[in-house]
């Protein structure tokens, strides 16, 4: 179940890159503005969902872990730094907060 998480959570970074994918596309084929706007508007929709459900999990550290790993795509020991705390301790609270996650 973790990994399915994991797997979900990712989905916000290729949301990102599809957004800027399609960005380009609307510059090169202008014709198809609207379909790419509506495919953008898609990405957005689970971007913004991923981003609720990540709030959802405490507001406190173990959602900052979560928006730091999954929506900034910080590596732990980035995380470590940031928050100040042993990478152990950032792995710990990590697992907890995949644990505490809904999808």
């Amino acid at each position: 179940m973790r990994e399915e998480k994991k797997r979900y959570l990712n989905l916000y970074l290729l949301q990102e890159a599809k957004i800027k994918r399609l960005n380009s596309m609307m510059l090169i084929s202008p014709d198809k503005k609207s379909e790419y706007k509506e495919k953008i508007a898609e990405c957005i929709k689970i971007r913004d969902n991923i981003e609720t459900k990540i709030k959802a999990v405490d507001g406190g550290v173990l959602s900052e872990i979560l928006f730091q790993k999954y929506i900034f795509g910080k590596t732990l020991t980035e995380i470590s730094y940031i928050l100040n705390y042993s990478k152990r301790q950032i792995e710990r609270l990590h697992i907890k907060a995949l644990e505490k996650f809904n999808m």
